[in-house]
């Protein structure tokens, strides 16, 4: 990704990027957890733990550890108490992965098979379910023991919030009843919970809940800007879906149906869908640059990098 001009100064950020052996340790401590309480000795091995590390294996940018690590860096906390809220924040949006797949039919991710597709429907269920249950684990070995309840009560919610999001999108009506506020509150029920926990969950463990709410909304409009990214890239793949559907009768939805281009474009106002909605995109992805970048400690440079890098892919859709 190319970088652009705004006002986001990330060179003091630069300290607390993280570096390549903590991601290696991210990623040996979440295989680690995956296979915890493993019988070793059965004779039949657990599809849901096969299952899970080869999802795990698979790769993907994970960047919400990144958001955790920097975080932690940034405000001062540990390195193994940066790596346990960086590994419970990883192994929740993987869980995710995990089921979304399944309930969309998608049969790639990362360039391989999905988890459902390789493994079967059942599997992908138990595999799911052991990423979600290994997430609690790595936070569970977090070092201050006192704020614990705290850490583990916020990660439910985000958890209870994408949950939420993703019966939303669905139990979702047809195309032509959605609007730009129904697509935005799905983003960021189901997105943007769990791409805020690694912030969030450093902040609180840092003692600065004051600034939680500021590190959700900063997350939240980055969640929206970047599904509407994701939309201008699939809205042909999701134009054909949806009629596929709507000419099978269906009335039930598909993540096909929650596109904004394609929302945008059933309103008769609208006469240009994609400008409007990079346009959108723009102002969401300035709102989270500014969110983070106004963060304790700069524990919010690495969304405001982020933010700046998808905002010229954005505007090269228009």
């Amino acid at each position: 990704m190319r970088t652009i001009q705004t006002s986001v100064d990330l060179r003091a950020d630069e300290t607390h990027r993280p570096a390549d052996d903590s991601l290696a340790a991210l990623e040996k401590r979440m295989l680690a957890l995956v296979r915890s309480g493993e019988d070793r000795d059965s004779a039949a091995s657990c599809q849901a733990v096969a299952a899970a590390t080869y999802h795990l294996a698979s790769g993907g940018q994970r960047v919400r550890g990144r958001l955790a690590l920097h975080a932690g860096g940034c405000l001062g906390l540990p390195v193994p108490d940066s790596q346990a809220l960086a590994a419970a924040s990883e192994l929740i949006h993987n869980a995710s992965l995990v089921h979304d797949d399944l309930h969309d039919r998608d049969t790639q991710r990362r360039g391989q098979p999905t988890v459902w597709y390789r493994f079967g429907d059942d599997v992908a269920i138990c595999a799911g379910d052991l990423l979600l249950s290994a997430s609690y684990l790595a936070l569970s070995q977090f070092g201050g023991v006192a704020r614990l309840p705290e850490l583990f009560s916020l990660m439910h919610s985000r958890v209870a919030s994408a949950v939420r999001g993703q019966c939303a999108e669905l139990r979702k009506p047809p195309l032509a009843a959605h609007s730009i506020e129904d697509f935005k509150s799905i983003a960021l029920a189901k997105s943007g919970a769990l791409l805020s926990l690694p912030t969030e969950l450093a902040l609180l463990a840092s003692g600065h809940s004051y600034a939680v709410s500021q590190a959700r909304q900063a997350a939240g409009s980055f969640a929206i800007a970047y599904q509407i990214y994701d939309d201008l890239l699939d809205v042909e793949k999701d134009a054909a879906r949806s009629a596929v559907r709507h000419e099978a009768g269906s009335q039930s939805g598909d993540s096909s149906a929650c596109n904004l281009v394609l929302i945008l474009q059933a309103a008769p106002t609208c006469t240009n869908a994609r400008s409007a909605a990079v346009k959108i995109g723009v102002q969401h992805l300035l709102q989270a640059a500014a969110a983070s970048d106004h963060l304790p400690l700069r524990s919010g440079g690495s969304l405001s990098e982020l933010a700046t890098q998808l905002l010229e892919k954005l505007r090269q859709l228009e």
